[in-house]
């Protein structure tokens, strides 16, 4: 009963007097295959009818002559026996014949790049994709689950959902319009909230088995029957028989022998009973629990009276001809990427072709390598058209392109803001900067922590700050230097006013320069100038010991064209006509002979 799948089960066909009544004796051995039967009970009850009510139901034990239809009942048992995996072979069509290539069979041949089938079928599906087994201009496929409106589905739609814990969905591979072949999990995987293990495509338990027999209300009986009655070797609890006498069950296999169960019915929904019921009540806990089988026969030889093979029985353990055996025995982890914990490489699951069927966003023959699956959203083939399909594909390029244009508007700003930063403070070097001339200089005593510490040795700076306000005039210049704007045009008026509003940070060797002619000196060497030098006086220094001075600052000297300007020695004069002796400037020394128009701001 439900066999077809199995692959320990054989059949054959004896063709027998007339066709017609050859047909429904076979059409009734492979109703019982494919999971239909007869309930009893159901019928006395009149809830299972067919449609033709002269013909009779065909998997009725009695009835008219030729039936030709099938019960509700017996569609619904149908559908049940598929919903819990026993149907997984009946998926494979076959892809190739022994009969010579026809047009219209239904398989692609060789010659044919198409075939829907008969005129009947395709004016089904695939009519307007498939002409005279030739595809139409534009088609790609004409029939198949991953076929959609003449084109082939995108890779990882699902093609065949799973049926249960055990089944595998398949998806389609992109390049063919026939789904894969059905596979389900190998045998040993846990279901059913791990109360199960997987066998053969379905979840094997014991209370599963209970209510296939005797109906919904049944459930399993609970373990201390088990343990009570399989270990005597009785009618009422054993594990199997040989010949004239019951066998009795080992301690550790009491749970793969004779199947107890609760609230059953008084007759089973199929088979036969052979002698009655086995009914027992075991007391414990101060409640009394139900302990119920029979033997029940299909085909004079099979006794669904007993646990099925790949029943769990145990921590990792499952029953097989009334054993309850290690998992380990079974040499169920034969799968690439598979240890003693981990199978497939934990990103999937074994097939019963001993496969490795990886998860969304795995790929390779272990599962260990990343695939750009995991990025699409994939669904059944029937409610999602390929329209849909290709708007996932095209959102999730079109988010791409608009993620990598935004970073690269976000960097090419950075870098536009950096490069205008940069121009701003070459500008202000270049106007600022002035080259020093070349001579010698005298350093002031206590300028050792001077603001321009960097300055040539001997170069005086006087700031207008002190050593322990420097640090604050530093911020203040850098913040006046960020405050520039890029404008050309004005960029010399915000240089001087950065030079007067600087905190009082007035070097005493400034140069004005009053003619436009002389910028081009600027910012020669990328430091500031300074023009408040003094020449040789160390001959002078001892007459101008404990002498006072008064500062002069902004005091303004023309220099003598009298004095050569090459001299670099000197005393101070009596006359604030010629204040010091200048060394010579770069200019003066191309042209000796051309007065200087620069104007000097000293103080002392």
């Amino acid at each position: 009963m439900g066999g077809v799948c199995s692959l320990t089960k054989g059949g054959g066909v004896n063709e027998y007097g007339k066709t017609d009544e050859m047909a429904i004796t076979l059409a009734q051995s492979l109703g019982q295959n494919i999971g239909i039967f007869s309930d009893k009970k159901r019928i006395l009850n009149g809830e299972c009818k067919c449609d033709d009510r002269w013909s009779g139901c065909i998997m009725d034990d009695v009835g008219f002559y030729l039936p030709k239809r099938f019960s509700d009942c017996n569609v619904e048992e149908y559908h049940n026996f598929l919903n819990s995996g026993g149907g997984a072979c009946l998926f494979n069509k076959p892809m190739k014949l022994l009969d010579p290539p026809v047009c219209g069979n239904g398989f692609v041949e060789p010659g044919e790049e198409c075939d829907c089938g008969s005129p009947a079928e395709c004016a089904r599906e695939g009519e307007a994709c498939c002409d005279k087994c030739t595809l139409t201009q534009g088609s790609k496929c004409s029939n198949g689950l991953c076929c959609n409106s003449c084109q082939m589905e995108f890779m990882g739609v699902v093609c065949r959902d799973a049926v249960n814990d055990c089944d595998i969905p398949e998806n389609c591979t992109g390049n063919s319009s026939q789904c894969p072949p059905n596979v389900h999990k190998m045998d040993g995987y846990t279901c059913e909230k791990d109360q199960g293990r997987c066998f053969n495509g379905r979840c094997k338990t014991k209370d599963r088995q209970c209510k296939y027999i005797w109906g919904e209300k049944a459930t399993a009986a609970d373990k201390f029957c088990y343990e009570k009655l399989n270990i005597e070797g009785t009618e009422k609890g054993n594990c199997g028989k040989d010949k004239d006498t019951w066998i009795q069950c080992n301690k550790q296999d009491v749970h793969c022998g004779y199947l107890l169960c609760s609230n059953i019915s008084p007759a089973p929904r199929l088979g036969e009973l052979q002698g009655g019921l086995t009914s027992f009540s075991v007391a414990r806990h101060s409640a009394s629990l139900d302990c119920s089988g029979a033997h029940v026969l299909i085909d004079g030889d099979t006794d669904l009276g007993y646990v099925e093979d790949g029943t769990a029985c145990g921590t990792d353990r499952i029953c097989f001809n009334h054993k309850c055996l290690p998992i380990q025995q079974f040499n169920f982890s034969t799968c690439p990427g598979t240890t003693d914990k981990t199978v497939c490489s934990g990103h999937g699951v074994c097939s019963s072709e001993l496969k490795c069927v990886c998860y969304l966003g795995w790929a390779g023959e272990d599962c260990n390598s990343t695939s750009p699956l995991s990025y699409l959203v994939v669904g059944p083939t029937a409610p999602v058209s390929g329209i849909t399909s290709t708007n996932i594909i095209v959102g999730a390029i079109v988010g791409s392109i608009l993620f990598l244009a935004l970073i690269l508007a976000v960097t090419a700003w950075c870098y536009k803001s950096y490069k205008q930063r940069r121009y701003v403070e070459s500008e202000v070097h270049r106007r600022f900067c002035r080259q020093m001339p070349a001579g010698e200089y005298v350093t002031k005593p206590g300028d050792a922590d001077s603001f321009y510490s960097d300055m040539p040795p001997g170069v005086s700076t006087n700031s207008g700050c002190s050593s322990k306000k420097r640090s604050a005039c530093l911020s203040h210049l850098q913040i006046c230097t960020l405050s520039f704007t890029p404008s050309m045009p004005s960029i010399s008026q915000n240089i001087l006013l950065f030079g007067f509003r600087s905190n009082g940070l007035s070097h005493s060797w400034s140069e004005r320069i009053p003619d436009a002619k002389h910028i081009s000196d600027i910012c020669e060497n990328g430091r500031p100038r300074s023009n408040s030098w003094q020449g040789n006086l160390s001959g002078n220094r001892k007459k101008l010991k404990g002498k006072k001075f008064r500062a002069r600052s902004n005091s303004t000297e023309t220099l003598s064209p009298a004095k050569s300007p090459t001299s670099s020695t000197g005393s101070i004069a009596s006359s604030r006509r010629y204040p010091y002796p200048m060394p010579p400037l770069p200019d003066d020394q191309r042209k000796a002979n051309r007065q200087s128009a620069r104007l000097w701001e000293t103080s002392i």
